[in-house]
């Protein structure tokens, strides 16, 4: 918890950056304050910090979220370790935050015997989605939101 403060800052300022790139898919609702302490409580979140500021964040767990029912993923894992929330300080984009935490990702899942991660990305948003794919991730489809009429890309990769 007493990293909500700082997390709470990388949020806004990632919600600035992404408003002023078109962007508009988080917001001042989301992922709000709620969220974040949630997270926090269940011990999901996981940070990068270099001399006590947060650079980025990301949120790993089990529980899919709702759009994802109807998506037909590229393996049949039982065991899946689902991304939510990465988001990495506008100032360190090209510093390999964004590896740092795929990596993190990726060894969370070894340790704890997931056999694929899922994620999903704005389509807009070509640096999320390149990046994603650079580390192999497979595109397994895509969903709209109630909220959004620009669609979300689902990706997958097996561990």
């Amino acid at each position: 918890m007493s990293d909500l403060v700082e997390i709470l800052y990388l949020v806004k300022e990632c919600v600035t950056d992404m408003n002023a790139r078109g962007l508009k898919y988080w917001n001042t609702f989301y992922p709000g304050s709620e969220i974040i302490i949630r997270d926090l409580q269940s011990r999901s979140i996981f940070l990068i910090k270099d001399n006590e500021v947060c650079k980025g964040m990301i949120t790993l767990d089990k529980d899919a979220p709702g759009n994802y029912k109807n998506m037909e993923w590229h393996s049949g894992s039982e065991k899946v370790l689902y991304v939510h929330r990465m988001a990495v300080h506008p100032k360190w984009k090209d510093a390999g935050i964004v590896e740092m935490l795929i990596g993190q990702a990726e060894q969370y899942a070894r340790d704890n015997e997931f056999t694929s991660i899922r994620l999903d990305t704005f389509s807009k948003d070509s640096f999320s989605s390149d990046m994603i794919t650079a580390h192999n991730f497979k595109k397994a489809g895509e969903f709209l939101t109630e909220y959004q009429k620009t669609p979300f890309y689902c990706y997958e990769k097996e561990i």
